[in-house]
């Protein structure tokens, strides 16, 4: 039988597991960072603790290739023009963790991504506090059956009905005149 172990409250400092909750990376990753000395540790006895400041100015690695310029703008074939849904609709009440969770679910199993899309946007909108702001860019070359179209709009509202007021939500389409 294994013996818990019990990690007293150090003022300033985190265990790793509350340090990878904070920063959203697993313990196996805090462990690697503290190694590579990305994220500065003290160990007591058996127990690694990473000082709170650590955490505030750990950033993350930009994911991808960075950017060498910017890439120019664009105008959409006519045989290939893009066409954007736009939804602002309003976070129930206390509902933004709960909202957040649910997106993270979404986003590992992969699920309501509409198909014909070509970029999704989720976000909480600085304009309108207590709002999400969600952008489906459409791509017109591909034939988009409708209902199929609002089966996964449905599926995808039903699935965040508990967290979003769908009864506030405003919707526009657009046609994309220039883009990147």
């Amino acid at each position: 039988m294994s013996e818990q172990i019990d990690i007293p409250d150090i003022p300033n400092y985190v265990s790793v597991d509350d340090a990878a909750k904070r920063l959203g990376i697993s313990k196996t990753r805090v462990y690697k960072y503290v190694n590579e000395g990305r994220l500065q540790a003290v160990k007591a006895s058996h127990t690694i603790m990473i000082p709170l400041e650590e955490l505030d100015r750990y950033k993350r690695n930009i994911t991808g290739r960075p950017r060498k310029s910017t890439p120019p703008w664009r105008v959409p074939p006519t045989d290939n023009d893009l066409r954007i849904t736009f939804i602002l609709v309003q976070i129930l009440s206390g509902k933004t963790s709960i909202l957040k969770k649910k997106l993270v679910e979404i986003k590992q199993s992969d699920n309501y991504t509409f198909p014909g899309t070509v970029a999704r946007y989720i976000s909480e909108s600085e304009t309108f506090p207590e709002r999400v702001e969600i952008e489906l860019v459409w791509r017109g070359a591909r034939e988009v059956d409708i209902a199929e179209q609002e089966r996964e709009l449905e599926a995808f509202r039903q699935k965040l009905a508990d967290v979003l007021d769908w009864g506030t939500a405003r919707y526009s389409s657009s046609r994309i005149l220039l883009h990147t």
